[in-house]
């Protein structure tokens, strides 16, 4: 393979699934087409499965040990207000056998107007509970339009990169999410694009934390990937994985865009 890196796959369910039906149906869909894959295969990827809150025990139970499962977040304010009433803490998953928690999603950069400070102080507690981060840092139309790229991006690493000990980047998998490119009817990202920016975030951890860091860090695409386009994104030597969306509710294209990503990454 390309690097010593494990290749990584989150599947972010947003609020998709709202009835344990609907989850039940996912689980067993999952499972199958998990299974269904080579031994090979699945030793060569790490998938991560993220449901809402109210799913992640039931999912945990249900789905594949083999297959970790995380949470979509972690509390809402930063020390001292973290305990506020319906938050969820990284001790509550954990407990649960939640592996992962995602941060910095632009739902919550953009919509909720969650800061780089606040999503480093929830990244500081994740990471102290043992629990890896899946963390999403990108620019929006607007600021790629401002030459801002990377500026942005790299404002949004440093914030976090402070806060992860030395040997803690194994359990870092950054997601480059272009977010004009993501939805219903946006431009895709070209590959060469999403190359050069890839390449860009793990020069930036080589020289600002350490070449280690850089080594250990899995850095994953995700804007609108789906089982078509997964092939030009895993071609990329700086691409280690994909988080990804609606394409994360049907088992058949998630499975498709697994094989894909393990037997390009193979090649290479």
């Amino acid at each position: 393979m390309a690097s010593s890196r494990k290749l990584f796959i989150g599947c972010n369910w947003k609020c998709s699934i709202e009835s344990r039906a609907d989850a039940d149906k996912l689980i067993d869909s999952l499972n199958k087409a998990w299974t269904e894959l080579t031994p090979q295969i699945r030793d060569a990827v790490e998938l991560s499965v993220h449901p809402p809150y109210v799913f992640v025990d039931r999912v945990r139970s249900g789905l594949s040990e083999s297959i970790a499962v995380g949470s979509q977040n972690i509390y809402d304010a930063s020390f001292p207000n973290m305990g506020n009433t319906g938050a969820i803490t990284p001790s509550m998953l954990s407990k649960l056998g939640a592996k992962w928690v995602l941060l910095g999603h632009s739902d919550r950069r953009n919509n909720l107007g969650e800061t780089d400070e606040l999503i480093a102080a929830k990244a500081a507690e994740v990471l102290k509970e043992g629990l890896s981060i899946c963390l999403t840092i990108g620019e929006t139309g607007e600021q790629r339009e401002n030459n801002e790229t990377l500026t942005i991006l790299e404002k949004q690493l440093s914030t976090v990169a402070n806060v992860v000990p030395a040997d803690a980047w194994g359990r870092i998998a950054l997601a480059y999410e272009p977010v004009w490119a993501v939805g219903v009817g946006a431009t895709p990202c070209a590959p060469e694009e999403a190359q050069r920016i890839h390449s860009a975030l793990r020069d930036w951890i080589t020289n600002n934390v350490s070449a280690d860091a850089a080594q250990a860090c899995r850095i994953t695409y995700t804007g609108s990937v789906n089982e078509n386009n997964a092939a030009g994104y895993a071609a990329l030597s700086e691409v280690d994985g994909f988080v990804v969306g609606r394409a994360g509710l049907d088992a058949i294209k998630l499975s498709s865009i697994i094989k894909t990503l393990v037997e390009i990454k193979t090649k290479i």
